[in-house]
């Protein structure tokens, strides 16, 4: 951008500061065109221990040192008496790797039916994924889909680290479990002389770019359980981070012969560089072994998440939380396990798993909250599954009161980083989710609250049809519609966050067709694709100006009566791309830019907070007569007698604008929110410049007045209204 401009947006940014170009008109319509709008949603998003998203209060994974579970679906190449193979072979496993696991059809002449593989290949004689089975195989034809299962309660637990030179039986897992625990393993430890064992658990690892993302000040809580298996090992307990400096806890225990509950409360000052935090058992001796069972670590004042985690989600005011942590291939019975007795998951091949926080943990939060939740099920669940899952539903809503329930299918299934565990032939696909629902509704017993949901492709309507029309117990479809996600060197970078591309008409009006509702399950900034460099790329994710184009993009998507729409995602400092054969840690998608010790809200985040104030309402549209009047995009709301605004500038000097309300039933008073930021430029990285700010606003019969800045967000919401 040259800088001549650069100065003349930082002028017009700042109200008063040049002149306006002429005023814009615009009348309210007398009837609403959608009522009952619910306030915008909310992506909860995944758990990490290394970045952002350090959500849980307890901050250990997989505290109770438990196993794996591998679910994954095949897509049926060809079938023959003695197995299948799938249709691609980028899902494959080692060899044998399914051997003894359990498989599940779920579409096709044998749907339902269910048994046992007796060897899986790698590679067979089609060079394809290849399964046998135990007995008589299921009749499949090319196209079926069938779920595999494996669970793994043999080996080291993930999310755990230790040592590749492990001698034989230094580390394995025992069912000898301490008193009371829900869980099935524990981890025994025997140390050799001269060689002592260790297990790690990190977090905190991107202190490099984003600083201490969480901080360790004030009142923590250790606790774990230890038992003697064998006389002579000491374990000793060290919290940390890996910089050399002096620990926040150490201290080393000698276990006895029955089950002890350790419990150390210490007093953490994280005064310290940023470096990654860790916790270490370490085991010596001359011989002897003990076992280690449910530990936890985190603040004082935690509760099931982070303070900060509740904190953020309250100041957002999520209308639905959406349970999105990569679950593809978990379980019914796992996502509602204990913390204890949870299992990691996996459904891609390779070692990485996912240790995510419960079902029940995650419907108490969005209750918390005031959100109706979102939930996301498996692919891969077989039909008692999906039952079991109805019949909780139905208790769950009960018991928290929630007026809707989402639950949709799987996620993404036509993008295919998804495969291993989604489907993306719509016809298959209908034919699954089909089956999935009517299970689902069956166990609920078709609980009016619970509405099912399938997903689209955003940019390709047609296909997003298809896969609605597949699916004749679907009550909506949601799509994704991200936005900016190309960016070069040479682009204006304001001028491309708010040319907007529209795939929403089309599929609109497909859905109404049909009766069913168009929804959205994530959005935000994409900006992934291009040859800008980091710099500009981050500029662009980060800006005040991001936050208004992400509001108009959310405003665009209510005046067409698209209610319901989940921003993506709560946390998350940046991610990894490689657009241009150079990997980059891109600024992308989290609404606050950490939950640490001050935790800050990026301009996306405030853009979402200040228009869930006017939320929930009824909407009405508004006309003008002006040239230049789409430039503004703008959404009147209404809740009982109170009247709200919405407000986006596109425009790159300021804007004088009025619109004329209807005649009011009673006298109202106004508070004008802004998002405010000395240029578009702006952001929150390393200090709060954008805030939310709010200004006295008159308004005289009925009409507001007000100046939009450039690449500004305005929001009008109500004081007190006071009867005629």
């Amino acid at each position: 951008m040259p800088p001549y401009r650069y100065l003349f947006l930082l002028a017009t940014f700042c109200l008063g500061t040049a002149h306006a170009a002429p005023e814009l008109h615009y009348r309210v319509e007398a009837q609403a065109a959608f009522t009952d709008v619910p306030r915008l949603g909310l992506n909860l998003g995944e758990w990490t221990a290394w970045g952002a998203a350090q959500l849980s209060g307890n901050i250990l994974k997989n505290p109770g040192f438990e196993g794996l579970i591998d679910r994954a679906l095949v897509i049926v190449k060809t079938a023959d008496n003695f197995g299948f193979t799938d249709d691609t072979a980028w899902t494959k496993r080692p060899d044998g790797f399914w051997a003894g696991a359990h498989y599940a059809v779920r579409s096709g002449h044998d749907a339902g039916k269910q048994g046992q593989l007796f060897d899986s290949k790698a590679s067979g004689g089609q060079g394809l994924p290849e399964f046998t089975v135990s007995g008589a195989a299921p009749t499949l034809q090319a196209g079926d889909v069938v779920s595999l299962t494996r669970d793994d309660d043999r080996h080291l637990p993930a999310q755990w680290w230790f040592a590749k030179d492990l001698l034989p039986g230094q580390a394995s897992v025992s069912t000898d479990t301490r008193p009371q625990s829900l869980g099935q393993r524990a981890l025994l430890l025997q140390p050799q002389m001269g060689k002592p064992i260790e297990t790690l658990s990190y977090w905190d690892g991107i202190g490099d770019r984003a600083g201490k993302l969480l901080p360790v000040q004030g009142g923590w809580t250790l606790r774990f359980w230890l038992k003697q298996v064998a006389a002579g090992a000491t374990v000793t307990v060290k919290f940390h981070r890996i910089n050399g400096g002096k620990a926040f806890f150490q201290e080393t225990f000698r276990p006895t012969a029955t089950w002890q509950l350790i419990e150390r409360r210490f007093n953490a000052k994280d005064d310290g560089p940023a470096a990654p935090l860790a916790l270490s058992f370490l085991v010596e001796g001359e011989g002897g072994g003990l076992l280690i069972d449910d530990a936890e670590l985190g603040a004082d004042n935690s509760g099931t998440f982070r303070p900060e985690v509740v904190a953020a989600l309250k100041t957002l005011q999520p209308g639905y939380l959406r349970d999105w942590q990569g679950q593809l291939g978990d379980s019914f019975g796992n996502r509602i396990a204990d913390s204890f007795a949870r299992r990691s998951s996996r459904y891609r091949p390779g070692e990485e798993s996912a240790f995510g926080y419960g079902l029940n943990d995650f419907l108490r939060l969005a209750q918390t909250v005031g959100a109706q939740p979102w939930l996301i099920i498996p692919p891969t669940l077989d039909d008692e599954e999906l039952t079991q899952f109805g019949v909780y539903l139905r208790q769950q809503i009960e018991a928290y009161g929630f007026k809707e329930v989402m639950v949709e299918f799987g996620n993404e299934n036509w993008n295919a980083v998804f495969r291993p565990a989604g489907i993306p032939n719509y016809t298959a696909h209908g034919e699954v989710a089909t089956r999935a629902f009517q299970y689902l509704l069956n166990g609920a017993k078709h609980h009016p609250a619970i509405r099912t949901v399938v997903n689209g492709q955003y940019v390709n309507p047609w296909l997003s049809t298809k896969i609605l029309d597949g699916v004749s117990n679907a009550h909506g479809l949601a799509i994704a519609p991200y936005f900016l996600f190309k960016l070069d060197e040479t682009d204006d970078v304001l001028a491309k966050l708010f040319d907007q591309d529209d795939f929403f008409t089309e599929t609109l009006t497909a859905t109404k067709a049909r009766g069913k509702e168009l929804m959205v399950y994530e959005v935000n900034l994409h900006t992934t694709s291009g040859n800008a460099p980091l710099a500009l790329r981050n500029r662009a994710t980060t800006s005040a100006a991001a936050g208004a184009a992400l509001a108009k993009r959310l405003l665009t998507a209510l005046n067409k009566g698209i209610s319901k729409q989940c921003v993506y995602t709560l946390a998350q400092y940046d991610t990894f791309i490689e657009p241009s054969g150079q990997r980059q840690a891109v600024k992308l998608w989290g609404l606050a830019r950490d939950l640490g010790a001050n935790p800050r809200l990026r301009p996306t985040g405030l853009a979402m907070a200040m228009l869930n104030q006017a939320l929930p309402a009824d909407v009405y549209r508004l006309t003008s007569e002006d040239a230049d009047a789409n430039a503004i995009t703008l959404t009147a709301l209404r809740h009982g007698n109170a009247w709200g605004l919405a407000a986006v500038s596109s425009k790159a000097e300021p804007q004088m604008v009025t619109v004329q309300f209807p005649p009011p039933s009673g006298k109202q008073t106004w508070r004008l929110l802004r998002l405010s930021a000395p240029t578009p430029f702006a952001d929150n990285e390393n200090q709060a410049q954008v805030t939310i700010t709010e200004e006295p606003l008159v308004v005289e019969n009925a009409t507001v007045r007000l100046t939009m800045p450039a690449y500004g967000l305005a929001v009008l919401v109500a004081g007190q209204t006071t009867k005629p």
